[in-house]
């Protein structure tokens, strides 16, 4: 199949490339090549975890290249406008956890007025004025984060190609031996010694057959939500109302709770979140996490598609109600919305070593840790947070062999598709951890291709050491 791909008519429709087509049947299509590349890394997916992959792939020598739908970096940091970034500390917000890559951008974005470190981030309007799991947060600016992001990424020497929708991959024995994408231009195809699927939802990892769990195993998927701003808040008078409500007890009064269910049965709050939810940013604005659909399934294009415009018929609602009941707020308006719905939870491979659940809850030790962190298994129902609870406030760490998915020897995956079990994904799949796995990822790919062996054969304590000269924390 040197100059053509057969692929189902479905997955192939978002091509949209009239006059392109030929020997159509009733259920294929065949398109033509039109570009060729190779490289050694190839990277799909420029959120957190893509990023780190692709740069920390590029630094240790490897020809890269990262392949992003989308027209910027940053996934649903930037495409998503979900801040501040969550905890990327301890539990107490003293000691960071999550470095290296991820570290680095952050003091990059400082230095440009565009963050607030970890560790400099206080309880109150940059954390919604929560406290339970959200010690240490990253308040930063979307803008910033996109330039920047790039910046590091050209500096690295990889090869941004944006634009290009993973749509299917050839597969020989236990390799992978090309990818293809849908472009405005037509099929490009890229071929690579390896490949690092960080689509977030496992979308080459399934291509190619790789065995997956999706969501709860019996259909049941996490909350999505359509992330908005807002300006015009007052953060003084909201601090005041939540101080106030601290002092007198009034857990119900802090989150505007009681005032929610009765709009919700007035038909004037149309999600099920039960508290609001606003953080503060660098520009004065406030992003808003309050918009929220279920059962929605974050694979399927036209679910997708209600859910965002479910979602923002839901945000004008909000930010009326925002106005008539949270003090602060009174002349508040919206921003933006988010460009990209807001999907938790969709595939987790099946990995050489899935992390479970017990092993987070006890900080279980690993021969080939790649990164720890403390994030809350904390797992979004309808009209309720669901917590897991741990045994320690130690943190817990992720194995290397958690990226490698069973059955293909040179495919690695980072982010929240990775090996766990359900409630470590959710702890996993918030955007410092992503950035983590990806520095792992991307770290492990190159020395791979210079090493000549397929990246589940890798030297671990060689990754290890790698890692750890590259700034990420492992103490254990």
């Amino acid at each position: 199949m040197k100059n053509s791909i057969k692929a189902l008519a479905a997955a192939l429709a978002a091509t949209m490339m009239a006059g392109s087509c030929c020997n159509n049947s009733s259920d294929s299509v065949t398109l033509k090549v039109t570009r060729e590349m190779e490289c050694d890394v190839l990277v799909v997916g420029g959120g957190a975890a893509g990023i780190g992959a692709a740069i920390c792939s590029a630094r240790h020598g490897a020809k890269t290249i990262l392949a992003e739908r989308n027209g910027c970096l940053g996934g649903m940091a930037t495409s998503g406008l979900v801040a501040p970034f969550m905890s990327s500390t301890t539990p107490d917000g003293q000691t960071l956890l999550i470095r290296g890559v991820f570290e680095e951008l952050v003091d990059r974005m400082i230095a440009q007025g565009g963050a607030i470190h970890p560790l400099d981030a206080k309880i109150g309007t940059w954390t919604a004025f929560r406290d339970k799991g959200h010690h240490g947060l990253g308040t930063f600016d979307y803008e910033c984060l996109k330039r920047t992001t790039e910046q590091m990424c050209v500096e690295a020497g990889v090869d941004l190609m944006y634009h290009l929708l993973f749509v299917k991959a050839d597969k020989k024995g236990d390799k992978i031996t090309a990818a293809y994408f849908a472009t405005k231009d037509g099929i490009w195809k890229i071929k690579a010694k390896n490949y690092i699927d960080c689509t977030g939802d496992g979308d080459i990892a399934a291509e190619v057959g790789v065995p997956y769990v999706y969501g709860d195993g019996e259909g049941g998927v996490q909350a999505v939500s359509v992330f908005f701003t807002v300006r015009g808040v007052d953060g003084k008078a909201m601090a005041r109302h939540n101080e106030d409500c601290i002092r007198r007890g009034d857990y119900e009064g802090q989150w505007y709770m009681n005032e929610i269910k009765a709009a919700r049965e007035a038909g004037e709050f149309p999600s099920w979140r039960n508290k609001i939810a606003l953080f503060e940013n660098l520009d004065g604005s406030y992003t808003v996490n309050m918009a929220q659909s279920d059962d929605v399934d974050g694979l399927d294009p036209k679910q997708v598609t209600d859910a965002e415009v479910e979602g923002r018929a839901q945000i004008d609602k909000i930010v009326k109600f925002l106005r008539k009941y949270v003090k602060g707020c009174e002349n508040c308006t919206l921003d933006a919305t988010a460009d990209q719905l807001g999907v938790r939870e969709t595939r987790r491979i099946e990995a050489v070593y899935t992390v479970t659940t017990e092993d987070a809850k006890n900080s279980v030790s690993y021969p080939d840790p790649i990164f720890c962190c403390a994030n809350h298994m904390d797992i979004h129902r309808k009209g309720y947070v669901e917590y897991v609870a741990r045994n320690t406030n130690d943190p817990f760490y992720i194995p290397y062999r958690a990226l490698l998915p069973v059955g293909i020897s040179n495919l690695l995956v980072a982010g929240r598709c990775a090996g766990a079990e359900r409630p470590v994904m959710a702890a996993i799949r918030v955007i410092p951890p992503c950035f983590a796995m990806g520095q792992a990822a991307g770290t492990a790919a190159a020395i791979s291709v210079a090493d000549g062996v397929c990246p589940q054969n890798i030297d671990s304590q060689k990754l290890i050491s790698t890692l750890r000269a590259d700034g990420v924390y492992l103490p254990q």
